[in-house]
């Protein structure tokens, strides 16, 4: 079913592109598996690709006009930012003797951003207090995560002909280690790993391996783990330091925490001003014509 924006049509491709690329968003930071939000998905793309256009239709009618001097030198920047004009051909597939297409959206693409630099003058500089309450209400943003530096013992289970033979094994060198002797030296004599794989140094969440990271992460310094196991095989880890996740002080971030509260009002702007134009705008549903059915009467 067609949309109309004040009679322009939207084209499906564009809510099927930007739709997939919400989902690989959400993909990508494990909110979403397979299908399950894909409506939602596409309703939000539909609005995103509504606003977008409502900016176009803005830009246009806007009476700002870009000098030719910045046309070209806004052409110029992006054959430079592909390695020549050539390489910008093949990169987006234009050929030659398209010229004035570049440079009408050129034209469009400098117009809009006059447009929204001309809306954002309406904010106003963040004082001092505000960004540093920004600091402590985004806390999370400026968080430095925990880590843990572990010692590791390694037993595969490819080497292994009785997988109950050699966990009992391993629980041996545990009960070895929690009666007092050297983790390093016993590591070094029974892992499977090379012995500069004993010390796994500092790591953080998200770089090691999750059945290792679930047990590391919850313990104390000091302490030896249970013997447990992967799909690889079966482990013994001992952590022997810790380092808490801390917030970073107010004025050793205070670039990018401005950075970031000039970023969240500028969207917030945005939003305001979509939402004006879309109050104003013609929004229209067309419905898609009927399908006519052949007739399958025969002539007697």
């Amino acid at each position: 079913m067609p949309t109309l924006v004040n009679g322009e049509p939207i084209l499906e491709e564009w809510i099927e592109q930007e739709s997939a690329q919400i989902k690989a968003w959400h993909e990508q930071h494990s909110q979403v598996s397979c299908c399950e939000r894909d409506e939602e998905f596409r309703s939000q793309a539909k609005e995103n690709v509504i606003g977008r256009l409502l900016l176009h239709q803005a830009a246009e009618k806007d009476a700002w006009q870009p000098s030719e001097q910045d046309i070209n030198q806004a052409v110029d920047k992006l054959h430079a930012e592909h390695g020549g004009e050539e390489a910008f051909r093949a990169a987006t597939g234009m050929l030659e003797g398209q010229e004035t297409l570049l440079r009408e959206q050129v034209l469009l693409n400098l117009k809009m951003d006059h447009l929204l630099t001309e809306h954002y003058q309406s904010i106003q500089e963040p004082s001092q207090e505000t960004l540093q309450g920004f600091h402590q209400d985004q806390a999370a943003a400026y968080t430095t995560p925990g880590r843990v530096r572990a010692l590791h013992i390694f037993k595969s289970m490819r080497q292994a002909t009785d997988r109950e033979s050699l966990f009992r094994e391993c629980c041996e060198m545990r009960r070895r280690l929690l009666g007092g002797e050297d983790f390093m030296t016993l590591a070094r004599t029974f892992s499977d790993k090379p012995p500069e794989e004993i010390d796994l140094g500092f790591f953080k969440r998200g770089e090691l391996m999750d059945e290792f990271e679930f047990v590391a992460f919850s313990m104390q310094k000091g302490e030896i783990s249970p013997v447990f196991s992967s799909y690889h095989g079966f482990h013994l880890a001992k952590v022997v330091e810790v380092e808490p996740e801390s917030l970073q002080p107010f004025d050793s971030v205070i670039d990018q925490v401005t950075e970031d509260w000039w970023q969240q009002a500028r969207e917030r702007a945005l939003g305001t001003f979509v939402a004006k134009l879309r109050a104003d705008a013609l929004i229209q549903e067309q419905e898609d014509p009927p399908v006519e059915t052949p007739s399958n009467q025969t002539q007697s």
